[in-house]
């Protein structure tokens, strides 16, 4: 019986302290974040939210940034990966190392959508929820037009 109130009390009373991290490595986001989610917008604003998450992931370098594109009601063949390709090249071209950004097709919804979330290494890829997408025969395809913003 004192072995079990040793026990319980370790558990239920830790007296250890918390240890500052003492490294970049230790300071690694532990959770998945959603960093940003942006609409169909110019590719000059686009920039500037991706440069936001370089930055945030410049505080947090073994991450990896995953881009998670949906097409809109109205799109062009391939909209998300052209727009996936774009983002992740930028990014790129802004010191990101490659393997550190991914992007994913995440199908169709009402609206252009472009999220970004920022993961620690081994945690998989986010998930994307078909049931809130848009049935391809819901969708408008355009073949042969460019990857732009769509007045409204």
């Amino acid at each position: 019986m004192l072995v079990l109130t040793i026990i319980f009390s370790i558990c239920m009373f830790p007296t250890g302290h918390a240890q500052e991290p003492s490294s970049p490595q230790a300071s690694r986001i532990a959770d998945p974040v959603k960093f940003d989610e942006w609409g169909d917008i110019l590719f000059g604003d686009e920039k500037a939210r991706l440069d936001n998450a370089a930055i945030q992931w410049q505080q947090h370098p073994r991450n990896i940034i995953y881009l998670v594109i949906y097409a809109g009601r109205r799109a062009c063949v391939d909209e998300a990966k052209a727009r996936g390709i774009r983002a992740k090249n930028y990014l790129v071209k802004s010191h990101v190392p490659s393997d550190h950004v991914v992007w994913i097709d995440g199908g169709w919804k009402q609206d252009v959508t472009t999220e970004v979330w920022i993961w620690p290494p081994g945690m998989g890829k986010p998930f994307v929820f078909p049931e809130f997408n848009l049935k391809q025969s819901e969708v408008r395809l355009e073949k042969n037009c460019k990857i732009k913003r769509r007045r409204r």
